[in-house]
């Protein structure tokens, strides 16, 4: 107990330090760090998750200047994913790897791609019990497709496991589009429907795809109606941002931000969903929606507190990119574009709408922003 509260402690003060700077000083602990994780790594890795996350987002140019920092923070990583370390520790690594990805985006690890990936999909091919540590997983490949979409196919297409035949390329799509109603949260939905954008629209597209076209868009429109009952619970539960929403409705009766749309369409929304296919089929259809809606997946999951560049303000728009995704498609291939949207249901074809009229408004406050 008293070795654990020491701990504690170090990493507070430690955390405490690294939060606006690194100082040489303190890239030094990080050696330490990883020598009392080779001691007593599961016990503890939770509590270095905050500092860790430190080390990759406050100076990511050092974090890159030397590739013993990276290389330290995913043989952690792996460590725990590898060894039975309780599933609590593995989506903190695997989140981890995760927040490395997306905070790294164009700055060039690809070597660390291969991996990265490896590690997760590895983990994943030996049972995961629970949703959470299961859609974590394929997060990180997720924000890999993200990061280089023929990066990661080829990564996939070259990566064997043992005791596996199917190939892992048609193994982690399919496991994913059984899983896009566990990603709950905001950042992880935002993942999700980034993701399956990337995916619709990939200019080789695996073989596994033709098979699962019609549950893509349906997923998607599923993942953007918790966003949006989301964004609304956020709002109705904080009266100051409703009272700026209230303002910029009078300074801009033309048009409406998305935020405050999506309050007053809210109610509309639900009552849709209630006619809608998640896009799995099925008896359990009912039952799922409902875990779906329950009040864990609207306020978010913890490691959501580990920040992503997807998470500023300034970040990826997930509205817009899937829009912009979907007209491309529309636009390029006729044939795959008609396979997307053909199984959809009128309701479904609403909100599909409705999610280009939020796109849109998106598009032009952004604009007007700029100016």
């Amino acid at each position: 107990m008293f070795l654990r509260e020491f701990y504690e402690e170090i990493l507070s003060l430690a955390f405490g330090l690294t939060c606006q700077t690194i100082s040489p000083q303190m890239w030094q602990l990080l050696g330490v760090l990883y020598e009392v994780f080779q001691h007593d790594c599961f016990d503890y890795f939770t509590d270095m998750m905050p500092l860790l996350h430190n080390y990759v987002t406050v100076d990511t140019d050092m974090l890159l200047s030397n590739p013993k920092h990276l290389e330290v923070i995913y043989s952690m990583c792996k460590k725990v994913l590898t060894i039975d370390a309780g599933e609590d520790a593995e989506c903190h690594a695997a989140k981890l790897l995760e927040v490395i990805i997306l905070q790294c985006r164009g700055r060039g690890i690809d070597q660390c791609i291969p991996l990265f990936v490896e590690a997760v999909l590895e983990r994943l091919m030996r049972g995961v019990k629970s949703s959470e540590l299961r859609t974590m997983c394929l997060q990180v490949a997720i924000a890999a497709l993200y990061y280089n979409p023929a990066l990661l196919i080829h990564t996939l297409d070259n990566m064997h496991f043992q005791h596996n035949p199917q190939p892992i390329t048609a193994h982690f799509i399919n496991q994913w589009m059984n899983d896009t109603e566990f990603f709950l949260g905001l950042h992880d939905r935002k993942m999700c429907i980034i993701g399956l954008s990337v995916l619709m629209e990939l200019p080789s597209r695996p073989a596994v795809l033709e098979g699962v076209a019609a549950q893509i868009v349906p997923s998607i429109l599923l993942l953007f109606l918790g966003l949006k009952h989301l964004y609304a619970s956020r709002l109705v539960n904080k009266p100051d941002l409703l009272a700026r929403a209230g303002a910029q409705d009078e300074d801009q009766n033309e048009e409406i931000p998305s935020d405050e749309d999506e309050v007053n369409e809210n109610r509309n929304a639900m009552q849709q969903q209630s006619s809608m296919q998640p896009g799995q089929g099925g008896d359990d259809d009912d039952e799922d929606e409902d875990d779906y809606w329950d009040d864990d997946g609207f306020e978010g999951t913890p490691l959501e507190e580990y920040s992503t560049p997807l998470d500023y303000d300034n970040g990826e728009d997930e509205y817009r990119f899937f829009t912009a995704a979907l007209l491309r498609v529309q636009n390029s291939d006729t044939a795959w574009y008609q396979c997307l949207t053909a199984p959809l249901s009128d309701d479904q074809k609403k909100q599909l709408q409705e999610i280009y009229s939020i796109s849109q408004q998106r598009r032009s406050t952004a604009a007007k922003g700029q100016w």
